[in-house]
């Protein structure tokens, strides 16, 4: 019997590939494999006969709470070149350090990783450093996400957002809601602060330009 080597070939590899029935080589049949005639007796199993396997959907774990009390700060840059030499001295850092000393822990650590990623010039405009506060205060947690609901040291937000208000008539341009969404994230002592600075500075800075802003830096 006379095999083309070409058809050999093809049917060793199909086998070694474990093909099933086998491999029949040509129109012929010159190559028929005993595994499959075997095989080929055997009846043939249908989807049907085969119970599909319900997978179980999968679990997501729940998101920790969002807890503001949980952060550490990174360091402060250092102090730049004087204003003489075309710098703008200390600003960046006691900016920087507002924010440690009014923010909680995790809203002040990102607010001072938003500093240390401005370039040496962009650290220079005060724009840009009071704009890093407040992207971090506005990524604090809310009421609701601490214990389901106003945790007991967030009591006095709308006492001291009332105060301020009274303090400063229409001009404060602020709503209740924007207040105390500003004075969440930060400590006590950055309440207080904001509250002082609010009542001298209503017009001139605002929430915006009162936030995170120390005894020192609001004078």
């Amino acid at each position: 019997m006379i095999i083309d080597t070409s058809t050999f070939l093809l049917a060793v590899s199909a086998l070694a590939a474990g093909g099933v029935g086998g491999y029949f080589a040509g129109e012929s049949g010159a190559l028929s494999s005993s595994i499959g005639a075997t095989e080929q007796q055997a009846p043939s199993r249908t989807l049907a006969s085969t119970p599909p396997r319900l997978s179980a959907a999968p679990v997501v774990p729940a998101a920790p709470p969002c807890d503001d009390s949980i952060g550490t700060p990174a360091a402060c840059p250092s102090p730049g070149y004087s204003a003489d030499e075309g710098g703008c001295d200390s600003l960046p850092t006691r900016r920087c350090e507002d924010f440690k000393k009014t923010m909680k822990p995790r809203v002040a650590e990102l607010a001072v990783a938003c500093v240390n990623a401005l370039s040496p010039a962009q650290r220079c405009d005060a724009s840009r450093l009071n704009l890093c506060g407040h992207v971090a205060l506005m990524n604090a947690c809310s009421a609701t996400e601490t214990s389901g609901g106003i945790a007991p040291s967030d009591d006095d937000l709308d006492a001291r957002c009332e105060t301020i208000q009274q303090a400063c008539g229409a001009t404060s341009g602020a709503t209740l809601r924007e207040c105390r969404e500003t004075l969440t994230g930060l400590d006590a002592q950055g309440r207080d602060q904001m509250v002082a600075c609010m009542k001298t500075h209503c017009v001139d800075k605002g929430l915006a330009g009162c936030e995170a802003l120390s005894s020192a830096s609001a004078k």
